[in-house]
């Protein structure tokens, strides 16, 4: 025990001696525990940030690849609906539609595109009214199904002569074409007042979402039939 107890005093009075030596020789501070912790904390946050960063850089290149912006501006989309009874309902369709084959967007492909539109639309319909075609005696449910049965064949026929006269590789704008579009859509715009006057005259309740699928249909078949109407202006325009 004595001996363990002298080993202790002899470490403090080198301590001690230690202490006194250094003293003396007033060597330079050296930096605290502290500081040097704070600094390399400091570096690691700053690099662990950087790469980070780069991450996610990087992940936003692959995940996020630049906009399509189709030549046709905004502008000029709006410029074609603003010749239409509906120029917010044709904007915001059209625009909502797009799709990666409509890249070379002129007066003659918003035309398809609004066809295109009103098809989809009156298919909705005719389903919709299908529906609710489960009582016989309602006689105005059963003509509108097949009104709109009509009226999507008359411009699936539009839609149908205007591809095969493109396929020619000729303008296919002619005053013949333009005439049976034209035709087509008016007949189909027809058949849609026809189930709408049908309705009402007979008192036949509908929901509110078909009331609001009617609409949105007789708005695209009228905005089509506006565009082929005024191509000749709107080819003067755009050309």
């Amino acid at each position: 025990m004595e001996s363990i107890n002298t080993l202790k005093g002899y470490d403090k009075v080198s301590d001690q001696e230690n202490q006194i030596h250094h003293h003396h020789h007033s060597p330079l501070p050296k930096p605290s525990s502290f500081s040097r912790k704070t600094l390399i904390a400091t570096v690691s946050v700053v690099s662990l940030l950087l790469i980070l960063t780069v991450v996610a850089l990087t992940a936003g290149v692959f995940t996020h690849p630049p906009p399509h912006n189709p030549p046709i501006s905004s502008a000029s989309l709006k410029s074609v609906c603003g010749l239409t009874r509906y120029p917010e309902t044709c904007f915001n369709s059209l625009s909502s539609s797009l799709n990666e084959s409509d890249s070379k967007l002129n007066p003659e492909s918003i035309l398809e595109l609004s066809l295109r539109v009103a098809v989809k639309n009156l298919s909705n319909l005719s389903i919709s009214f299908r529906s609710i075609n489960d009582m016989p005696e309602d006689a105005a449910v059963g003509d509108c199904v097949k009104l709109y049965t009509d009226a999507l064949s008359q411009l699936n026929d539009s839609i149908t002569e205007i591809e095969k006269e493109k396929k020619k590789g000729v303008n296919w704008l002619t005053k013949e074409v333009v005439g049976d579009v034209k035709t087509w859509i008016s007949a189909a715009m027809t058949d849609g007042e026809t189930c709408s006057d049908g309705i009402e005259e007979m008192g036949t309740i509908v929901g509110n979402e078909i009331k609001k699928e009617m609409d949105m249909a007789n708005q695209m078949m009228s905005i089509s039939l506006a565009i082929v109407s005024q191509m000749k202006k709107l080819l003067l325009i755009f050309h």
